[in-house]
Parts: C-alpha cells; structure tokens; sequence
C-alpha cells in the first residue's frame, strides 16, 4: 500500500490521467440505463443524443490523458503517436492490420452482394447483445455513426492502448499491464451486453498484440477506426435492403 501510495505522490499527473478514466466509467454506468430508456421508448434525437455524448466524452477523456502523460515529463513518442519500432516486428504488425482490413472491406462487399451473408450478418446481430444503444437507423443517425467510428478509432486506442498500457506498465510487468487494459476496453462496451462483450474481447486482443510488437498507436488506430466504420456501413447495408430480403424470403 505504502507503494502505492508513494508512486501516487510521485506520479500527480499519471494518477489523475486514471481517474479521469475511472470518473468516465462510472458516469457512464450511472447513465446507460436511461439513455437505453430514452431510445426504446422512441424518444426524439434520443440516439444522435447519445452519439453526441460519446464524441464528447472521448474527445475530452483523450485530451485530459494526453495533456497528463506529457504533464509526466514524457512525449507523444512514448505514448505510441511515434512510428514505433523498425524490423521484422513492425512488418508483422502492419501486415495483420493489412490483412483484419481486407477482411473488413470484403465483408461490407459480401453483405452488399448477397441476401445470404445479410441474414447471415442479421442472425449474428441478434445474438451480438444489447445494440440499442449504437445502431443506427435514420439518415442523421448513420452520419453521426461514422463521426463515432473516426472518433473511436483514434481516441480509444490513445486512452486505453497508449495511456493506460503506459501508465500500468510503469508498475506493474507489461504483459500484465496489457491484460489489464484488454479488460477494462471490454468492460467499456458492458452496454452491448455479455455477448457483445464478448464478441469485442478477440478484437481487443488483438489491436493489443498489434500495439505491441509495433511500439505504435497508428496501425491500431487505422483498424479499429474501419472496423467500427465497416460497422456502421453493414447496418446501412442491412437497414436498406430489410424490404427486400424479406420480400425475397417469402415464398411465393
């Protein structure tokens, strides 16, 4: 404890980096259960007003850690914005971020070609968890989504790859410090429920891996951004052509 207490005292700004991620988290579990509320009972903007929500509180949330870590006496380099390691291990990690990317632009390409991927996709959503609160549905809602998506990309892997693996590793042995920001990046997403949780731990694991071997945010950033933009362009996907699909189901 006296540890603790000592890396505390002689770390202000680092521990108040933390706490800032702490005050997020419970404000958001204080609040998750009426802003599903407001959307289910079809409340007007109640989604967009969500979304605005988010854009906010991840915008600040990586401006307040950023400004810590360098209040710390360290630089962008070391927080991950750098280029990061050269050799072998950088190739290893753009080259999985080359390949989870044409994964992801091959399936908007299947859903938007095939009723069989979409009811595919549509079964998978259902059994994703809680997606109320994230799926859009109105034109407004989808354009709003991709802000989101950009936004998550970059600032979700500055906080919860770049600060807190940096902030944890400082006490405690890296490989332990990654798992422990896998797990609290998961349990962000406990709006989506057990299964969505779930569903995001193997994506979690591995931007994580990826960090690590490249010493950089920047293939991180780049696939998580299109893995929540590919998300929202599928929705649009499945969103435009329900009518149809159904129609197409139907037996004549």
């Amino acid at each position: 404890m006296n540890t603790v207490f000592t890396w505390i005292s002689q770390e202000p700004a680092l521990t108040a980096g933390l706490a800032a991620i702490a005050i997020l988290f419970m404000h958001n579990w204080a609040t998750e259960g009426r802003d599903k509320a407001r959307i289910q009972n079809g409340e007007a903007g109640a989604r967009l007003g969500v979304y605005n929500k988010v854009l906010i509180h991840l915008w600040a949330l990586t401006a307040v850690t950023v400004a810590m870590w360098l209040l710390s006496g360290r630089d962008l380099d070391m927080l991950g914005l750098g280029m990061g390691v050269e050799g072998w291990r950088s190739w290893v990690a753009w080259g999985l971020t080359a390949l989870g990317a044409a994964y992801f632009i091959y399936t908007v390409v299947s859903a938007a070609a095939s009723s069989k991927t979409r009811a595919t996709i549509r079964a998978q959503i259902g059994e994703a968890g809680e997606l109320d609160l994230i799926r859009p549905e109105t034109p407004a809602e989808f354009k709003r989504f991709n802000w989101v998506a950009l936004t998550a990309g970059i600032t979700e892997e500055v906080i919860f790859r770049g600060f807190l693996i940096g902030v944890l590793s400082l006490i405690m042995p890296l490989p332990v410090a990654a798992v422990i920001a896998i797990a609290i990046f998961v349990i962000g997403h406990a709006y989506q429920g057990m299964a969505g949780m779930l569903r995001i731990l193997p994506i979690s694991i591995g931007l994580t891996v990826i960090f690590l071997l490249s010493g950089s945010l920047w293939p991180c950033i780049i696939l998580h951004a299109l893995t929540d933009l590919v998300g929202g362009a599928v929705f649009q996907i499945l969103h435009k052509t329900q009518e149809a699909d159904q129609a197409e189901a139907v037996p004549a």
